[in-house]
C-alpha cells in the first residue's frame, strides 16, 4: 500500500474515532444529572406520535386536569389536549375554528382561569399578537378531534406584543413575548435598561380579568407590564408571588430563573407607555433574581402546583428529536425548594 494512502486511511480512522467519541459523550453522558436527581415524572406528553409540537401547559382551574397546547408541524389545525391528572392519561384533544377558519397558529401558550381559557399567538398576516378566548364548558362538550368556534368580534383581542406565552396571576391575564436577536425581534420600545443595568428586550402585559365581559376582561388595554429577558418561553407564579421563568432556544441546556415578588413593590418605571397611555412597569432583572437553575434542552411553559414546578418540553417531538441528546417524553416536576438552593 502506498504511503500516501496509508496516511489518508489513518487520518480518516482518527476522525471517525473522534466522531464516535463525540457522539457517545453527546448521547450517553448523564447530562443534567442534578436536575433528574431532583425531578419526578408526572405524565406523558401527548401527541408525540403525530406532528404535534408542545408549547403551552396549564392546570385546569378547580380540577385535577391539565391543558397542553401546541401547533402541528404538518400545518394541520393546532391542538389542545386535555389530560386527566389522576389517571395521567389523555381525555381528548380539540382544535379551534376562528371566524370560520381552522386555527393553525403557534398556540404558544394556554391558560385556564375559572370558566375561561385563553391561548395566544403572533398572527403573521396582521403582524400583531393576539389572544383567543374559549370556555371550559365548550372544551368539555366538544368531541375528541372536533373544533370549538371562536367569535372574532368577542373572543379575539390584540395583546400589544408578540403574544408567545400566557399565564394568570392576581386576577389578571398576563401575555408575554419571546425575543431572540435577529430571528424573533420585539418592538424597539420594549427594549428597556433595567435597574441593574442589563437590557431586557421583551415585555409581558397584564389585563384585568372579568369573565362576564367581552374577551373575559375588564379592558382589552393592558393595566400593568413586566420587563423580561430574552429567550423566555413561559412564566408561572408561586402562591407567594415569586416568578418562575423558563428560558430555552434550540439544543443547549435550558435555564429556569427564579425571581422575587416584584409586584408587591411600587412600580419600578412609571413612565413606560403604550402609545400615549402610561402603564406601570416592573423589572424582572438581576436585582430581583433569586437563582438560576439548569434544565434539559427545549423547556416550554411551566405550572406551579402543590409546591412543585411542572415543566413541559418539546425535545421529543418529531420536528426536533433527531438532534436532542435528551428526548423528554414526559412532563417533569421539580420542588420549588430546588430553585431556592
Amino acid at each position: 500500500m502506498k504511503k500516501g494512502l496509508k496516511i489518508t486511511i489513518s487520518i480518516i480512522s482518527v476522525l471517525l474515532s473522534l466522531i464516535l467519541v463525540f457522539l457517545g459523550v453527546y448521547y450517553l453522558w448523564p447530562w443534567n444529572k442534578e436536575f433528574f436527581d431532583n425531578a419526578s415524572v408526572e405524565f406523558a406528553i401527548p401527541g408525540l406520535d403525530t406532528d404535534f409540537v408542545p408549547q403551552g401547559i396549564s392546570k385546569v382551574d378547580g380540577y385535577n386536569e391539565y391543558l397542553i397546547s401546541g401547533y402541528m408541524n404538518d400545518g394541520s389545525p393546532s391542538r389542545f389536549y386535555l389530560i386527566d391528572g389522576e389517571e395521567k392519561s389523555i381525555v381528548k384533544y380539540v382544535t379551534l375554528n376562528i371566524g370560520g377558519s381552522q386555527y393553525t397558529g403557534h398556540a404558544g401558550g394556554v391558560v385556564s382561569f375559572g370558566s375561561t381559557c385563553w391561548t395566544v399567538s403572533y398572527v403573521e398576516e396582521k403582524e400583531k399578537g393576539y389572544a383567543f378566548r374559549f370556555m371550559l364548558s365548550e372544551l368539555r362538550d366538544t368531541e375528541n378531534g372536533e373544533s370549538i368556534y371562536i367569535d372574532e368580534a368577542t373572543d379575539c383581542f390584540e395583546t400589544y406584543n408578540n403574544a408567545d406565552f400566557v399565564f394568570t396571576y392576581d386576577n389578571m391575564l398576563w401575555v408575554g413575548e419571546f425575543y431572540k436577536q435577529d430571528k424573533y425581534e420585539t418592538d424597539e420600545a420594549h427594549r428597556l435598561t433595567t435597574r441593574s443595568g442589563e437590557v431586557n428586550p421583551a415585555v409581558v402585559y397584564g389585563f384585568s380579568i372579568n369573565e362576564s365581559l367581552k374577551y373575559g376582561l375588564s379592558s382589552s388595554f393592558p393595566q400593568k407590564a413586566l420587563s423580561i429577558r430574552g429567550l423566555c418561553q413561559g412564566i408561572s407564579v408561586t402562591p407567594d408571588g415569586k416568578f418562575v421563568m423558563t428560558s430555552s432556544y434550540s439544543i443547549p441546556d435550558s435555564s429556569i430563573y427564579y425571581y422575587q415578588d416584584v409586584l408587591s413593590e411600587d412600580a419600578h418605571n412609571s413612565d413606560f407607555a403604550i402609545g400615549y397611555n402610561k402603564v406601570p412597569l416592573w423589572y424582572l432583572d438581576n436585582d430581583s433574581l433569586i437563582s438560576t437553575t439548569n434544565a434539559p434542552a427545549m423547556v416550554e411553559e411551566s405550572v406551579v402546583e402543590n409546591g412543585r414546578v411542572y415543566l413541559l418540553f418539546e425535545s421529543a417531538c418529531k420536528k426536533y428529536k433527531l438532534f436532542n441528546r435528551k428526548r423528554l417524553t414526559n412532563v417533569y416536576s421539580i420542588p420549588l425548594t430546588y430553585l431556592e438552593k
